[in-house]
């Protein structure tokens, strides 16, 4: 298990990635590591107490739980490997620009925005 994707996934998903998906995610994580640690668990509490500030330090916490619980290893990496999936489909973009297209102005290629986009001044 890769502490850096892990982190990744920790991190797009308390920013608000996959909208409804990512926060049902998220809820089948602190499932996850609630019924294999229990309530009171250092796992827990790091996922309960996860900001935009910490995804590096909880993945550690889970990862390093995952190498010596061979069985959460499984499911936590089951559990990444779908999260990512449902991030990646959320946010894929397509743009194309081509044929005898004649751009005057600013092209913006984005999946959701969060707030505004602006290229200044009129």
């Amino acid at each position: 298990m890769d502490p850096t994707v892990l982190a990744a996934i920790i991190s797009a998903l308390i920013g608000g990635a996959a909208g409804e998906a990512g926060k049902n995610a998220w809820a089948s994580l602190a499932t996850l590591a609630r019924h294999r640690f229990g309530r009171d668990s250092t796992e827990v509490a790091a996922l309960e107490q996860a900001t935009s500030d910490s995804p590096q330090e909880v993945a550690g916490i889970l990862v390093d739980r995952a190498r010596s619980d061979p069985e959460f290893g499984e499911s936590l990496a089951s559990w990444t490997s779908e999260t990512d999936r449902i991030i990646r489909q959320s946010s894929d973009v397509s743009n194309t620009i081509g044929g005898d297209a004649r751009i005057h102005g600013n092209v913006v290629q984005t999946g959701t925005v969060f707030g505004s986009i602006n290229f200044g001044p009129r």
